[in-house]
Parts: C-alpha cells; sequence; structure tokens
C-alpha cells in the first residue's frame, strides 16, 4: 500500500474520517456544503439589501424573524411528516421548492422588481421551505452511517456547514461589491440544483420511518411533545437551549447593521464579521467532529456558555472594528459548541421513530431562535442602543444558566447515554 493509500486508510478509521467513510453520506455532506455556501451567499445579499432599503436594525431583525415564524410554524407538521413518509422522497420535492423560490429571487433581481414587500413575501415563503427541509436535513445523517458512526456525521456536518458560514458571507461579499445582488442570488439557485441531483444518487441505509397506522398530525406531534416531557433532563435542557439561541445567537442578522451603522465598513466589514464568526464556529465544529465523545458534554456546554456571555459583552462594548470581530468570533465559536454538543446529545439519546418530531422541536428552537432574539434585540436598539440591547439580552440569559445549574448532573446523568442504554438501564 502507498503512503497515501495507507493515510487515507487511517483517516477513516478515526474522527471525522469515519463518516466519510461512507459513500453516499460523503457526497450528501459534499453537496449540503456548496448549497450551504449558495445560503450564506444569498443571505449576505439579503441582509445588505435591506440595509441600504432602510439602514434599520428593526428592520433587519424582522426579516430574520419573518423568515423564521413562518419555518416554527410549519415544522411541527412538517416533522410528523418526515416520521411517516420516505423521506429521501420528501427532500427531492422540498429541494425542487427551494430551487424555484432562490430562481424567482434572481428573477425578479435581475429585472428590479424587488421591494420591501417582495422582499418579505419571498423570505416568509423561503421560510415555509426551510420549515420542510430543517427536520428532513436533520433525520439524514441516521439514516447514512450506523450509530457508531454518528457523531463524526454530525460533526463532519457541522465542520462543513461553518465552514460554508466561514466562506459564503465572504464570497457574498465579493459578489455583492463587485457584481451585484442578483450574481448572488443566481449563485444560490446553482447550489440548490447541483443537491437536488445528490439526493437522487443517494440511498438511505438504514429506515428508521416505521410502517404504522397514522392517527392524525396533532395527536402524533403531541406523542412526540410526550416523548420529550417523559425523557428525564431532556425538557430542561431544550429549555436552556432555546435560552441560548433567543439570548446569545442574534448577532448575526444584525451584522450589516454593526458594520455600517456603528463602524462605517459598509458590505466589506458585513463579509469580514459574518466570516469571522464561520471562521470561529469551523474551529468548534471541527474539535467536536473528532472528539466523537458524549459523556462530560453537559459540563462542557455549561462552561462554553459562560464563556458565550463574556464575548457577547465585549461585542456589546466594541469600540474598535477588529476587536468586535475578535469578539464575533469567540462568541460564535462558543454558543456554537453549545449548538453542536446540543445536537449530539439530543440525537443520541433519542429513539428513530420520533427523531422526526423531536428533531423538529430542536430546529425550532435552533432556527427560530436567533431570529426572534434579532427581532427582539433589534427593536431595544431602536428605543434606546444596540449596546442597551445585547447587555439586555445578555442579562436574560445569565438567569436562564443560573435555573440550569442545579440540575446538571442530572441532566447529564439521562443525556449523555444512547436510547438502547437507557431502555437497558429501565427495564
Amino acid at each position: 500500500m502507498s503512503n497515501f493509500g495507507y493515510f487515507v486508510s487511517k483517516l477513516g478509521d478515526h474522527g471525522m474520517g469515519r463518516a466519510l467513510r461512507h459513500r453516499d453520506y460523503a457526497i450528501y455532506a459534499l453537496a449540503g456544503w456548496v448549497s450551504n455556501i449558495g445560503l450564506w451567499v444569498q443571505k449576505t445579499a439579503l441582509f445588505w439589501l435591506l440595509w441600504e432599503l432602510t439602514n434599520s436594525y428593526s428592520a433587519l431583525g424582522a426579516l430574520a424573524f419573518a423568515e423564521a415564524i413562518m419555518t416554527i410554524l410549519v415544522m411541527p407538521y412538517a416533522g410528523t411528516l418526515t416520521d411517516r413518509y420516505d423521506r429521501l422522497k420528501m427532500a427531492r420535492i422540498v429541494q425542487v421548492a427551494l430551487l424555484s423560490i432562490g430562481t424567482l429571487f434572481a428573477v425578479l433581481s435581475a429585472l428590479d422588481l424587488i421591494t420591501i414587500h417582495i422582499l418579505f413575501g419571498l423570505v416568509m415563503i423561503n421560510g415555509i421551505a426551510e420549515g420542510f427541509w430543517t427536520p428532513l436535513r436533520m433525520t439524514m445523517p441516521p439514516s447514512l452511517v450506523p450509530r457508531e458512526d454518528l457523531p463524526a456525521a454530525l460533526g463532519v456536518s457541522a465542520a462543513m456547514f461553518n465552514l460554508a458560514q466561514f466562506i459564503g458571507p465572504a464570497l457574498g461579499g465579493i459578489i455583492v461589491a463587485f457584481f451585484g445582488v442578483t450574481y448572488a442570488f443566481i449563485f444560490n439557485a446553482a447550489s440548490f440544483l447541483g443537491y437536488l441531483l445528490v439526493l437522487f444518487i443517494i440511498t438511505l441505509r438504514y429506515d428508521e420511518v416505521v410502517s404504522r397506522k397514522t392517527e392524525g398530525f396533532i395527536k402524533e406531534f403531541k406523542a412526540g411533545l410526550i416523548y420529550i416531557a417523559e425523557t428525564a433532563g431532556l425538557r430542561r435542557f431544550l429549555v436552556l437551549s432555546l435560552g441560548a439561541s433567543l439570548l446569545m445567537r442574534a448577532y448575526r442578522e444584525l451584522f450589516a447593521g454593526i458594520s455600517d451603522g456603528i463602524f462605517g465598513m459598509g458590505v466589506e466589514g458585513l463579509a469580514i464579521l459574518s466570516s469571522a464568526a464561520g471562521l470561529g464556529a469551523l474551529v468548534t465544529a471541527l474539535y467536536l467532529g473528532n472528539f466523537g465523545k458524549i459523556k462530560g458534554l453537559i459540563r462542557s456546554i455549561l462552561i462554553f456558555l459562560f464563556v458565550a456571555v463574556v464575548a457577547q459583552i465585549a461585542l456589546a462594548s466594541a469600540t474598535v472594528f477588529w476587536f468586535a470581530v475578535l469578539s464575533a468570533a469567540v462568541l460564535s465559536a462558543t454558543a456554537t459548541y453549545a449548538g453542536i454538543g446540543g445536537q449530539l446529545l439530543v440525537q443520541t439519546t433519542i429513539h428513530g421513530a420520533v427523531r422526526g418530531r423531536v428533531m423538529s422541536v430542536w430546529g425550532m428552537i435552533l432556527r427560530g431562535g436567533p431570529a426572534s432574539g434579532a427581532w427582539m434585540v433589534g427593536t431595544i436598539a431602536g428605543f434606546s442602543d444596540l449596546q442597551f440591547a445585547f447587555y439586555t439580552a445578555t442579562g436574560l440569559f445569565v438567569v436562564v444558566l443560573l435555573w440550569t445549574l442545579p440540575k446538571a448532573k442530572n441532566m447529564a446523568a439521562n443525556l449523555e447515554r444512547s436510547s438502547e442504554e437507557r431502555d437497558a438501564a429501565d427495564s
């Protein structure tokens, strides 16, 4: 065996390489990475376009919230469908919808027909499609790799998502600055087309959808909520995650205003801030992807969240642009650790038969929290200033952290093990 072949062989036995040795997962993850780059390119264009139209922090928060509220409203139904029907076929249908919406953005922009009302309307429609896509995306890795390689697969997905988060805004800033927002929308639509083609190539190795008599959406989703409530430690952990998502991850949607409104750095500053946040998140994702263990995650998540509190205060207090960039990178790294580590805990501890419904709740937290938080922070900033708004959000989160701490050991004992281990202990 050549030295290169030996290296590849050893890579497949360790860390994130364990997931990439599975062909279908590898090409699925790569396509998702390209699509996520397109998504961040489009987000950069959208927020910059809105900032140029309004110069309003509250408008930036409102745009994020408008998309998120539609995602939140449909996600419970989407999660229930994900547990009922063929997930791969559903994924293809949703990708066609996302491709169509991205193409419509490009066409309307090329014809100079986008107004604030059209912008909000299209973003809300896109939010509906994202609401269906989120539980599907989160349930794919467990269906493409064996359970022992799931931590590695989640690490790869998170690393590629955050690598896209690093590259996408920078690329988006370049495209918007030199070519205009239309080309950013075209780039995003093309990335969705590639993702759609991959979904016709791969097959799911593990089918978690159980054939059963359907009992109606409300009853089935309620069963998912009961499962969450009855799984020891899970409900409190989800409340902690909601607090972190709502109060500690609102910064990204406000980067356009921070860049131009505070530091006068324009779209270039927006790209730098977004890419710095992406780099911080990428470092965290790579670490967790190669860590591969869930023991001790609760404790480390709490530690990282305390660091996030300090970083958000630093970002709010920054008077020098590059200090704000550093603070954004640290804040993103710590908040991302809580997000990825939390998903690893939840994905590991739940049963496959309810994965779609539980992950739809998780998706509502991760998707709706930052957008709702951005709207809240932006609205408070409109009445006072951005610094006070961030201080308020940070103070509220400290209350959530202090509420969580007394039960941290109990959460760790119950969540840092698989569903099979928990069932064996209960029997």
